[in-house]
Protein backbone atom coordinates (compact mmCIF):
# COMPACT_ATOMS: atom_id res chain seq x y z
CA UNK A 1 0.00 0.00 0.00
CA UNK A 2 2.58 2.50 1.07
CA UNK A 3 4.09 1.77 -2.90
CA UNK A 4 1.07 2.72 -4.22
CA UNK A 5 1.07 6.00 -2.03
CA UNK A 6 4.28 6.55 -3.57
CA UNK A 7 3.79 5.93 -7.15
CA UNK A 8 0.79 8.18 -6.70
CA UNK A 9 2.86 10.80 -5.35
CA UNK A 10 5.41 10.78 -7.94
CA UNK A 11 3.04 10.83 -10.83
CA UNK A 12 0.84 14.30 -9.34
CA UNK A 13 4.96 15.37 -8.62
CA UNK A 14 6.07 14.50 -12.16
CA UNK A 15 2.83 15.93 -13.88
CA UNK A 16 2.71 19.13 -11.92
CA UNK A 17 6.54 19.86 -13.40
CA UNK A 18 5.83 18.91 -16.92
CA UNK A 19 3.20 20.99 -16.95
CA UNK A 20 5.35 24.12 -15.59
CA UNK A 21 7.36 23.88 -17.85
CA UNK A 22 4.71 24.56 -20.90
CA UNK A 23 4.37 27.80 -22.29
CA UNK A 24 2.39 29.75 -24.99
CA UNK A 25 5.09 30.35 -27.49
CA UNK A 26 5.77 28.49 -30.81
CA UNK A 27 8.70 26.22 -31.49
CA UNK A 28 9.90 27.79 -34.10
CA UNK A 29 12.14 24.65 -35.53
CA UNK A 30 9.18 22.55 -36.01
CA UNK A 31 5.64 23.50 -36.57
CA UNK A 32 3.29 22.23 -33.76
CA UNK A 33 0.83 19.80 -34.83
CA UNK A 34 -2.91 20.42 -35.55
CA UNK A 35 -5.95 18.29 -35.48
CA UNK A 36 -5.42 16.69 -32.48
CA UNK A 37 -2.83 14.23 -33.71
CA UNK A 38 -0.72 11.95 -31.89
CA UNK A 39 2.91 11.94 -34.05
CA UNK A 40 4.19 14.75 -32.23
CA UNK A 41 5.03 12.30 -29.48
CA UNK A 42 6.61 9.72 -32.00
CA UNK A 43 10.28 9.16 -32.28
CA UNK A 44 13.39 8.56 -29.77
CA UNK A 45 13.83 10.35 -26.20
CA UNK A 46 17.32 10.35 -24.78
CA UNK A 47 17.35 10.89 -20.89
CA UNK A 48 17.43 8.40 -17.51
CA UNK A 49 15.24 5.57 -16.92
CA UNK A 50 14.83 4.92 -13.19
CA UNK A 51 14.28 1.36 -12.15
CA UNK A 52 11.44 1.08 -9.58
CA UNK A 53 13.10 -0.43 -6.82
CA UNK A 54 16.73 -0.77 -8.57
CA UNK A 55 19.15 1.26 -10.53
CA UNK A 56 18.88 5.01 -12.56
CA UNK A 57 20.20 4.55 -15.85
CA UNK A 58 21.51 7.54 -17.84
CA UNK A 59 21.92 8.25 -21.37
CA UNK A 60 19.35 5.63 -22.51
CA UNK A 61 17.45 5.70 -25.68
CA UNK A 62 13.10 5.25 -25.14
CA UNK A 63 11.83 4.79 -28.70
CA UNK A 64 7.66 6.02 -29.04
CA UNK A 65 5.98 4.57 -32.20
CA UNK A 66 2.74 5.25 -33.66
CA UNK A 67 0.47 2.29 -33.22
CA UNK A 68 -2.92 3.50 -34.14
CA UNK A 69 -4.48 7.02 -34.39
CA UNK A 70 -4.82 6.40 -30.49
CA UNK A 71 -2.18 4.51 -29.41
CA UNK A 72 1.32 4.34 -29.13
CA UNK A 73 4.02 1.93 -28.20
CA UNK A 74 6.62 2.74 -26.15
CA UNK A 75 10.19 0.96 -25.52
CA UNK A 76 13.84 0.68 -23.81
CA UNK A 77 16.55 0.56 -26.99
CA UNK A 78 18.89 -1.40 -24.42
CA UNK A 79 17.00 -4.75 -24.48
CA UNK A 80 20.11 -5.65 -21.55
CA UNK A 81 17.87 -3.90 -19.00
CA UNK A 82 14.84 -6.24 -19.94
CA UNK A 83 12.12 -3.42 -19.34
CA UNK A 84 8.42 -4.45 -21.01
CA UNK A 85 7.13 -2.91 -23.82
CA UNK A 86 3.73 -1.02 -22.95
CA UNK A 87 1.19 0.18 -25.47
CA UNK A 88 -0.65 3.26 -24.10
CA UNK A 89 -3.88 4.51 -25.40
CA UNK A 90 -3.03 8.43 -25.66
CA UNK A 91 -5.11 11.78 -26.76
CA UNK A 92 -3.93 15.38 -27.98
CA UNK A 93 -4.62 18.23 -25.19
CA UNK A 94 -5.28 21.05 -27.36
CA UNK A 95 -1.81 20.33 -28.74
CA UNK A 96 -0.36 21.23 -25.21
CA UNK A 97 0.75 18.03 -24.75
CA UNK A 98 0.11 14.29 -25.55
CA UNK A 99 -1.14 12.45 -22.86
CA UNK A 100 -2.10 8.85 -21.70
CA UNK A 101 -6.20 8.50 -21.31
CA UNK A 102 -7.19 7.80 -17.67
CA UNK A 103 -7.16 5.20 -16.21
CA UNK A 104 -4.38 3.79 -18.52
CA UNK A 105 -3.17 0.37 -17.02
CA UNK A 106 0.10 0.24 -18.81
CA UNK A 107 1.56 3.74 -17.50
CA UNK A 108 1.64 6.97 -17.19
CA UNK A 109 2.66 9.16 -20.32
CA UNK A 110 3.42 12.87 -20.79
CA UNK A 111 4.88 14.42 -24.06
CA UNK A 112 5.10 17.93 -23.94
CA UNK A 113 5.08 20.39 -27.45
CA UNK A 114 6.68 22.85 -25.70
CA UNK A 115 9.86 21.89 -24.66
CA UNK A 116 9.63 18.00 -26.73
CA UNK A 117 9.98 16.03 -23.49
CA UNK A 118 8.50 12.79 -22.41
CA UNK A 119 8.19 11.79 -18.80
CA UNK A 120 6.57 8.09 -18.43
CA UNK A 121 5.63 5.40 -16.00
CA UNK A 122 5.60 2.06 -16.81
CA UNK A 123 2.75 0.09 -14.80
CA UNK A 124 3.42 -3.30 -13.58
CA UNK A 125 0.80 -5.94 -15.65
CA UNK A 126 1.99 -9.31 -14.61
CA UNK A 127 4.24 -10.81 -11.57
CA UNK A 128 7.67 -10.69 -12.23
CA UNK A 129 7.68 -7.34 -14.13
CA UNK A 130 9.88 -4.45 -13.73
CA UNK A 131 8.43 -0.90 -13.37
CA UNK A 132 10.49 2.44 -14.40
CA UNK A 133 10.01 5.64 -15.23
CA UNK A 134 11.63 7.84 -17.45
CA UNK A 135 12.39 11.49 -18.15
CA UNK A 136 13.84 12.79 -21.36
CA UNK A 137 14.04 14.84 -24.82
CA UNK A 138 13.22 13.92 -28.41
CA UNK A 139 16.37 13.76 -30.12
Amino acid sequence: MQIMKIKSMYLMVLTLVTLAFVGCSKDEDEPIQTGGSIDAAVGNYKGTIKIIGGKEVFNQILVVTKVSDNKVKVSAQNADLKLPVREIQVSNNYNISIQALPNEPQGHFIFTFENKGLSFLSERTEEGQLEYSFDGTKQ
